[in-house]
């Protein structure tokens, strides 16, 4: 194609800021452009060309470059136009339009392969661009002209919402103006310069310089976790330490690479353009927690890793405080790939910061205008809420635990007053309110349950064992449901066995049977246990028992004289006669007889009158005395009645009275309280003493 007006061949020395590929249809000046076919009838009719960006110092710094490339045939010769000379536009993303201004009827449209390509191509024309209009401003004001610059340089790119270099430098004036009316304290300037912003619709980050932060460095405590183990170490950071140099720190000093890097202070998940400060990071011993993720979910390569250590440990340490424009550079998250300095790769792709340096390095005026600081970011506000005192996380004021761990909100915190929960939080405070009330429901209704269910047992006779036990009379496993767990004391057996204790036992209370080396339980099997465990007969003769045991044991009981009648009676000293409730006999409590139709006189001049006539009564009377004097017999120590031991052990009991007798001493087992006290009696085995030497310690 032949070079428009304005065009030069390359001239030596040229720096290459940008270069891409596009490709430009072959058609008349009246055809419509169309997007590239991928078919080869399609590449026929379209041509590729380089598209290159240069710079080199002199007035006609930037230049336009076209070069045909290889794989579409034909010659590979360079055209270069003065960036001054043509108007540059993006009319979609991946198509772009070239008009000389010379010939604005005949323009030239490039059709990009890649939406990314055109996207950085875009970004380093329209730096040119910027830069070229503010050296051409500069210019004008100096020498009183106004700007050649034809506004055809500046049309508004809407699809990539990116402006043009003239409304741009409007709006970044703008912006510098407001952050040093703002340093100055000038209210009226800034307020100006942001209205006017803001009719702009300008999207800006206003960030403090770090020279607005301390300057002491703190002593931060980091907890590191990975999937396995953890670890705890202490690193020295700045307030103003951002979270990408506090990443691009620990890759220095311990080479976990960035990348599996994931920070949280407090109750955040940090970024790379705040700094620690803004988390809450502002005293020693503050505390931030350091998760890795492993190389594969990182997606970080091992060649990637390699490349990057090696540059960290070729660049030299960043300056803490850093107020020029390289400063983001340097504590970016990772660094630029490092600068060639072969002339074979001069032609390479340079990425946005290297074009910036070098488009930098042309400006006029460099040194004696360098552009303004960068400012830092700005700390965030204080976080309003409680700081969890185990693991530092930023609690809602009106959360009465740690979100994270569960720990108990301060004591002493107190939730202030002009605080004002969000959406957010008034549903959880709802949710909670709605789940206290759920859970005393639920508590209400178990304990109604337990209530009922220990209401259903009172009520049945006997409690079943729930869990299989081990009886301690048979020693036999008794199933759940087959035993019975005795109320008084919980001891369990099974039913047999209790059944053949209620037969067997002489006393009227029937104790529980549970005995072992230190311990012998004193409750009793109640009256609804004995009743349900035996049946109706034995029921009876226990009864039998009972009421005859209690008679032998009453004092000034009587039992009626009637052969076989069970009548007995508790009488008082004033009372001389019993009438039988059961035979209706008038007994005599004086002659403890029943000698109806006779006084008591009469009666007993009966029985001295049968005495003396009585053989037999005389020779039965005779024999036990023999047997009380020989020992073999002995009178009861309450009733006075002969008593004989046939065979066996010590210990007797009365058939009449119901004492029991110590053979041995020939008398009372027991003391007046009954069975148990050792108050009086023959105190066998007391402080471990047998009670007479012939004693066979089995009473």
């Amino acid at each position: 194609m032949a070079a428009a007006p304005g065009c030069s061949p390359s001239p030596s020395g040229l720096v290459l800021l940008a270069s891409a590929k596009a490709w430009v249809p072959r058609r008349s000046p009246d055809a419509p452009s169309a997007p590239p076919s991928a078919s080869p009838a399609g590449r026929e009719a379209q041509r590729l060309f380089r598209l290159q960006l240069s710079a080199a110092p002199g007035p006609e710094r930037f230049r336009f470059g076209l070069r045909g490339a290889a794989e579409s045939g034909g010659e590979a010769g360079l055209v270069e136009y003065n960036l001054r000379d043509i108007s540059y536009e993006v009319k979609t993303a991946t198509c772009h339009e070239l008009k000389f201004l010379a010939r604005p009827d005949d323009p030239l449209v490039f059709h990009f392969e890649d939406e990314h390509e055109a996207q950085k191509w875009w970004t380093v024309v329209s730096s040119s661009l910027q830069e070229l209009q503010k050296a051409t401003e500069g210019s004008g004001l100096l020498t009183g002209r106004p700007s050649p610059l034809p506004l055809a340089l500046f049309n508004s790119l809407s699809d990539i919402e990116v402006s043009l270099p003239l409304e741009l430098a409007r709006k970044e004036d703008l912006a510098l103006h407001l952050s040093t009316a703002i340093e100055l304290g000038d209210e009226e300037e800034a307020m100006r310069c942001a209205t006017l912003l803001a009719q702009q619709h300008a999207a800006l980050r206003i960030l403090l310089k770090e020279s607005c932060y301390p300057t002491s460095e703190i002593s931060m405590k980091v907890q590191v976790e990975d999937a396995t183990c953890s670890t705890s170490i202490t690193t020295r950071v700045h307030t103003y330490t951002t979270i990408a140099g506090l990443r691009q720190k620990v890759f220095q000093d311990y080479g976990f690479h960035p990348s599996v890097q994931r920070w949280i202070i407090g109750q955040c998940l940090c970024v790379d353009d705040r700094t620690v400060g803004s988390y809450g990071i502002r005293k020693d011993g503050d505390t931030a927690f350091l998760y890795l993720l492993s190389a594969k979910g990182a997606h970080l390569s091992e060649q990637r890793f390699k490349e990057d250590r090696d540059w960290v440990v070729l660049q030299p340490p960043p300056s803490p405080l850093a107020d020029n424009a390289d400063a983001r550079h340097k504590f970016s998250t990772l660094p630029t790939s490092l600068p060639k300095k072969s002339v074979k790769n001069s032609n390479r792709k340079r990425d946005i910061g290297e074009s910036s340096h070098f488009l930098g390095k042309f400006l006029p005026g460099h040194s004696r205008a360098p552009p303004p600081p960068a400012a830092a970011p700005p700390p965030s506000p204080v976080p309003t809420g409680w700081s969890c005192p185990t693991c530092t996380f930023i609690n809602k004021p009106t959360r009465p635990g740690c979100e994270m761990c569960s720990t108990d909100r301060p004591a002493n915190y107190v939730v202030p007053g002009s605080y004002r929960p969000d959406e957010v939080e008034l549903w959880r405070m709802q949710q909670e309110k709605e789940g206290i009330l759920q859970y005393q429901k639920a508590l209400e209704q178990e304990r109604l349950q337990n209530f009922q269910q220990l209401q259903q047992l009172d009520e049945a006779a006997l409690v079943p064992n729930r869990e299989e036990i081990e009886c301690r009379i048979c020693y036999l496993n008794v199933e759940p449901g087959e035993g019975v767990l005795l109320r008084e004391c919980l001891h369990s057996f099974c039913r047999d066995c209790l059944r053949q204790l209620i037969n067997c036992s002489e006393e009227p209370q029937v104790a529980c049977p549970f005995r072992d080396d230190s311990y012998a339980c004193s409750s009793h099997l109640q009256d609804r246990e004995i009743r349900a465990l035996v049946s109706w007969d034995e029921y009876e003769r226990f009864l039998e028992r009972r009421l005859a045991v209690a008679e032998s044991r009453a004092q000034n009981s009587y039992h009626c004289q009637t052969a076989d009648c069970l009548g007995w009676c508790i009488y008082e000293d004033d009372v001389n006669e019993f009438r039988c409730p059961i035979c209706w006999a008038l007994n005599c409590l004086v002659c403890k007889a029943i000698h109806e139709g006779m006084n008591c006189k009469q009666y007993q001049d009966k029985l001295q009158f049968q005495a003396h006539n009585d053989a037999a009564a005389r020779e039965t009377s005779n024999m036990l005395k023999t047997l009380v004097q020989l020992g073999d017999a002995m009178h009861c120590p309450v009733c006075r009645i002969v008593v004989q031991k046939k065979g066996g052990c010590d210990w007797l009991r009365c058939p009449v009275c119901q004492t029991e007798i110590c053979w041995v001493t020939k008398g009372p087992r027991w003391g007046p309280g009954g069975p148990g006290d050792t108050s009086g009696g023959c105190r066998c085995n007391v402080d471990g003493e047998r009670c007479h030497p012939q004693c066979q310690n089995c009473h």
